[in-house]
């Protein structure tokens, strides 16, 4: 009976899965965010093969500021170095840092949210007047004061990040639960005497993974803009790290004579915010409970 049941419950996931993926592939343009999004992450992982890490921060001061041509695609910066690389490795750390603040941030905003809203009462107020102070703080401020208190670095970038992004997650995931935990199936589970992280794990999170995945996507895009405009300031990833901010960074006394040195990281900067801005759009459309039928 137990094995009937769980094999009906992995059919009605696959279902569920197969009639999201129907909506979801209706959007042409978030299917085209998802292959742009696909495609940067093919490069990030792939950046070895395509090209060493060498090109990265060899310097060649006989070819500074050599134009585009077949031995440099983006040409080469004012040191030398090949801006083709130096773009294609800066996705391995533009991608990977919003990306791991977002998981963090999810995991941690995810579980104060799903406690604080199942269980209320004083823990429930203390919390929420903490993000909502929190909240109050811009993100982009918030993750300054933290990267200027911890030091400049990849590392303390992520956290910042990580930080800053948290109280939004947690707003979400608490108000997602107040409106599921009155639900017939978890006053079903506290009647067979099923605890309450239990109850939190296998039947209050799995039922606000919705709202989630769309904020994850919508703040990631969000993120990465934070990202580069920090290392761009001199706050986030240092040279000659390249990431795509502080390659705009190293490259804006040159913008007047040698524009394309500033116009490529930024086309690449702007191409991975909008892949991340159409999944999130149509995943809320995928999502949406109203648009089923």
């Amino acid at each position: 009976m137990a094995a009937k049941t769980a094999s009906t419950d992995t059919v009605k996931k696959r279902s569920q899965i197969k009639a999201i993926w129907f909506r979801y592939k209706k959007n042409k343009l978030a299917v085209a965010g998802l292959i742009l999004l696909v495609v940067l992450i093919l490069v990030a992982i792939c950046a070895p093969l395509i090209v060493p890490y060498e090109k990265v921060v060899e310097q060649n001061l006989m070819e500074r500021l050599a134009p585009m041509s077949g031995a440099h695609w983006f040409g080469t910066d004012e040191y030398g170095r090949d801006m083709f690389a130096r773009i294609i490795w800066g996705a391995r750390y533009s991608l990977a840092l919003g990306v791991g603040s977002i998981i963090i941030s999810l995991i941690f905003g995810a579980l104060i949210g799903a406690v604080c809203g199942y269980v209320g009462g004083k823990l429930d107020n203390i919390v929420m007047r903490l993000m909502d102070v929190l909240l109050a703080i811009p993100q982009i401020l918030m993750a300054i004061c933290i990267v200027a208190a911890l030091g400049q670095g990849a590392f303390n970038l992520l956290i910042a990040m990580s930080a800053s992004t948290v109280p939004k997650f947690v707003r979400i995931v608490r108000s997602s639960v107040l409106s599921l935990k009155q639900e017939e199936y978890i006053e079903a589970a506290r009647a067979c005497g099923t605890g309450d992280g239990r109850i939190i794990y296998r039947h209050v999170l799995p039922n606000v993974m919705g709202p989630i995945i769309v904020q994850a996507t919508i703040t990631m895009a969000m993120t990465i803009l934070a990202i580069s405009s920090l290392s761009f300031i001199g706050l986030g990833v240092p040279t000659p790290q390249p990431e795509w901010g502080t390659i705009l960074s190293e490259n804006k006394s040159q913008m007047r004579y040698y524009p394309y040195l500033c116009t490529i990281p930024g086309i690449a900067i702007l191409v991975s915010v909008i892949a991340m801005n159409l999944i999130g759009d149509g995943l809320r459309d995928a999502l949406d409970p109203k648009l089923k039928n």
